[in-house]
């Protein structure tokens, strides 16, 4: 360093802008690694976001069909006519009894644009469908191309390779899902439904994700049975490899063309979905995008270089000469020289210096108070356009739909299902945080519904409430959490008919009091010594999520932030007999 500060200033300033030049090339050439490396995880991200559409798309398709074989179940006619051997009938009643299942599997198939053909063989050997003239032959073909079955308790699922065949003398490519019927009281299957599913209208609906860059292919046990680009020849083996590894992505080799491919299977059609993309089209994106920097950050080094040289020559050039004057005039006169200090009539030159970056640093501080704002205002809008995407009524009103079709077609349970989920998420998007208890009961007795659908005779639930309760005030999602503890915790895990008692009242002191008991499992002693501890600590000691009842101590911190310290939860339960979970609130004015 001593020697270069000895250098004249010439090759002191074209010393640094070399410095300066190699430092850049540095830059680039880290740049251009780093950027290849962002590029690569970019792309095995997006690849897995586009695997999850596809993967989410077909399932879509292929979940929607299990109903089918619950047909029986939901209709006693259909029932009885599997059971039935309708040769043994006379040929008005066959017809009829024929007309009506046929009906029935013509309207699913005109609901469903994915279903050509839906046909029910029963152990009998009567054959129902929409197409019935060449059922029985497309039931032994389907049964040709099986390559995947499922067999469980009252489950069987039966999944066929994608082959070529007719429906109505149209050729079609056909993929054919077919599951037993069984009856609920006996494990005696009554008949197995054969739907064949359009595969071409499959593909179609793939198309919608579909783009230059990236690959889909889907493989069963034999191999390839779908791609969007045709060439390609993949190898099962290959991709059941990537699968293994436990971030399931690897590399697929085919044609010299090196693919970063993500796998995912689709467990129930024992499928492989594989979304690839070659490795070449992502290293070149890169390199596109960053050529065009490096090349004009060469030209303006180079021009620098060059101007630079012109500069420091205009600027070293008067300054030697007017040291070489001082050097001549001090030696003359054989004296000190004197310092020279800058006057306020310095030279125009570095004055217009000055004044310049002056106003390049006054256009720097604009700059970045217009690029902060700029910021900020970019950040509310792709807030609000998150928050736009939020359409609740959007959901609700699909709710009401799906309740209107269950009524249609005579789907009792869904209806009231989708009816009481529609009002729940009512309950969740409307109003504020107090609501009258008849609101909050009215939403609790349609949780409680849909339990009771989902538990069939498993638990009775009685409301014992005081009328003048009905019109208090109180905060919103309260009793269900409670309710819900009730019915998981405590009569679900138990093996005799439960019951849970809802009681409500207003005592002297006007202190609403509500209780939930149920006469379940209970509580061991360990469990209800820790949820007492919880529920005695201060709202600043905060919850610890790691423990149980958390959905308890939650609604009882609700409490006690909102009405006080003094009320909030308790809870009494005996192991094996019954729990009891009360809660107290004060009874506010209501605001005029």
């Amino acid at each position: 360093m001593k020697r270069i500060s000895r250098l004249p200033i010439w090759w002191q300033l074209f010393i640094g802008l070399a410095c300066c030049f190699l430092f850049s090339l540095i830059v680039i050439c880290a740049s251009f690694f780093i950027d290849i490396k962002e590029a690569e995880k970019n792309n095995w991200s997006y690849l897995h976001r586009m695997n999850s559409q596809w993967e989410l798309e077909i399932e879509t398709i292929t979940k929607n069909l299990d109903y089918l074989q619950y047909l029986p179940l939901i209709d006693k006619d259909i029932m009885t006519n599997l059971r039935n051997d309708y040769q043994k009938q006379s040929l008005k009643k066959q017809l009829s009894n024929s007309n009506y299942v046929n009906n029935i599997l013509e309207d699913i198939c005109g609901i469903n644009p994915f279903i050509l053909r839906a046909t029910i063989l029963t152990k009998n050997g009567n054959i129902y469908g929409n197409f019935v003239e060449d059922s029985l032959k497309q039931v032994e073909q389907a049964q040709d191309h099986i390559v995947y079955s499922k067999a469980g308790h009252k489950n069987e699922k039966y999944i066929t390779d994608i082959y070529e065949g007719e429906i109505n003398m149209l050729p079609y490519k056909l993929l054919t899902i077919a599951y037993a019927m069984y009856p609920v009281t006996s494990d005696e299957k009554l008949a197995t439904i054969y739907i064949d599913l359009n595969f071409e209208e499959i593909e179609k609906s793939f198309s919608v994700f579909s783009n230059n860059e990236i690959e889909c292919c889907l493989f069963n046990k034999n191999g390839m049975i779908y791609s969007s680009e045709k060439e390609n020849h993949f190898l099962l083996k290959d991709v059941k490899n990537i699968y293994e590894n436990s971030d399931h992505q690897g590399v697929l080799e085919t044609d010299g063309t090196v693919w970063n491919a993500y796998v995912v299977k689709i467990t129930d059609l024992d499928w492989y979905l594989v979304q690839c993309m070659p490795k070449k089209s992502f290293t070149f994106n890169s390199t596109k995008n960053i050529l065009p920097f490096c090349f004009w950050v060469l030209m303006i080094f180079v021009f620098l270089l060059f101007g630079g040289m012109q500069l420091i020559s205009r600027i070293t050039k008067p300054i030697s000469e007017f040291s070489n004057a001082l050097n001549q005039v001090t030696l003359h006169k054989k004296q000190k020289p004197r310092h020279i200090q800058l006057s306020e009539d310095v030279p125009e030159e570095i004055s217009t210096m000055v004044s310049g970056y002056n106003d390049l640093v006054s256009r720097i501080e604009e700059n970045i108070i217009l690029a902060y704002k700029n910021e900020i205002s970019q950040k509310k809008t792709e807030l609000q356009m998150l928050q736009y995407q939020i359409n609740p009524h959007f959901l609700y009103n699909t709710l009401n739909i799906v309740s209107a079709l269950a009524k249609l077609n005579g789907i009792k349970e869904i209806s009231e299902i989708s009816e009481s989920l529609s009002h729940i998420f009512h309950y969740n998007v409307k109003g504020g945080n107090i609501v009258q208890l008849k609101m909050e009961l009215e939403n609790l007795q349609c949780y409680v519904k849909i339990q009771s659908l989902r538990f069939p005779g498993k638990f009775d639930v009685i409301y014992n409430v005081d009328d003048e309760m009905m019109t208090c005030e109180m905060l919103k999602f309260i009793l269900q959490p409670l309710m819900e503890n009730a019915i998981e915790h405590g009569v679900i895990p138990c093996k005799k008919r439960g019951r849970i008692e809802l009681t409500g009242k207003i005592s002297s002191d006007h202190i609403a009091e509500i209780s939930i008991c149920d006469n379940g499992n209970g509580i061991n002693d360990e469990t209800l010594q820790m949820l007492h501890q919880e529920l005695k600590k201060d709202l600043k000691q905060g919850i610890n999520h790691s423990s149980s009842g958390i959905g308890l101590i939650n609604v009882h911190q609700r409490i006690k932030n909102y009405y006080g310290e003094e009320f909030g939860i308790s809870i009494e339960s005996t192991l094996g007999e019954y729990t009891c979970i009360k809660v107290r609130f004060p009874i506010l004015p209501k605001e005029v």
